[in-house]
């Protein structure tokens, strides 16, 4: 009597598994299709507003520019250990314009920037790199013959409870990690959006001294770093399916039957809240990385 119950549940068990890995990948395959797009294709009444508040920033930048070249063309005038000669004239006339052009195209660039980085994702996409997981043959092979892997008796009944209790916390850290990744992904399109008419008012500092146009590169660097951030989040979550999919983890070296699927199901469930740590952390790391 126990044998049969044990049959029957370990095939519902890897069912039960199949339906929280499927709740994960909906969700992390949403995250990496909103990561491959650019603003535009995200939320174009979104996107819309954002060009209409950055033609507000414009005017302002447009402004600043000359008030910034003013006071940087002043503080060099006055001061009296800098050469004031024609070559540093003509530099900082060079300045402003090119502090006019970056406010001015300041949106533009941005969204070439944003094709840099759906062009690596698309790329990704090209090598099979996938944010799918999937359960470990293994895995099926055990909870298809529970029996003839050392699950009998009243021990073996206690062990499916056991296995059960545990895919049910899988299942909810499942769920919970890939609706906070998508949440992450959602949040990265929002900070861009927030980030590009600030550009105008950035790029107008380019005109003044060097105290001033620190600024324009701060900016410059954070929407770089937050634009690759996309593909330092697509990466994370192929590399991280790609480890839980393999089965191959030190946790269950060592151990077989029964206990091997307890081990998968742990080591799963770390790996799906290192993903969300990797995803949540993916801009410290691509700023890092680059030196951003």
């Amino acid at each position: 009597m126990f044998d049969d119950w044990i049959e029957g549940w370990m095939s519902n068990l890897y069912e039960y598994l199949s339906f929280s890995i499927s709740i994960y990948n909906k969700q992390a395959q949403m995250a990496a299709g909103m990561l491959g797009q650019d603003p535009t294709a995200f939320n174009s009444s979104g996107w819309q507003l954002v060009t209409n508040v950055n033609t507000v920033f414009l005017s302002i930048g447009a402004v600043l520019v000359l008030i910034f070249f003013l006071m940087g063309f002043c503080a060099d005038s006055v001061d009296i250990k800098q050469d004031f000669r024609l070559e540093n004239i003509l530099r900082m006339f060079l300045k402003l314009m090119l502090a006019e052009f970056f406010v001015i195209n300041s949106l533009t660039i941005v969204r070439q920037l944003f094709a840099l980085g759906t062009g690596v994702i698309s790329k990704f996409a090209g090598l099979n790199l996938n944010v799918n997981c999937t359960i470990p043959q293994e895995v099926a092979a055990i909870t298809n013959d529970p029996l003839g892997n050392g699950m009998s008796g009243l021990g073996g009944l206690g062990i499916a409870v056991l296995l059960y209790i545990t895919a049910f916390v899988f299942m909810l850290i499942a769920a919970g990690c890939g609706a906070m990744i998508l949440y992450e992904a959602y949040q990265r399109f929002f900070k861009i959006m927030l980030l590009v008419p600030y550009g105008s008012l950035a790029n107008s500092t380019i005109a003044g001294n060097h105290m001033l146009n620190r600024s324009a590169e701060a900016f410059w660097k954070y929407a770089l770093a937050t634009i690759l951030e996309a593909v330092t989040m697509y990466f994370a979550m192929a590399l991280s399916a790609a480890v839980l999919s393999s089965g191959t983890l030190g946790l269950k070296d060592g151990w077989s039957g029964a206990f091997y699927v307890l081990g998968w199901i742990i080591e799963s469930s770390f790996i799906f809240m290192l993903t969300l740590g990797l995803v949540k952390g993916s801009e410290m790391v691509t700023q890092k990385a680059l030196g951003l």
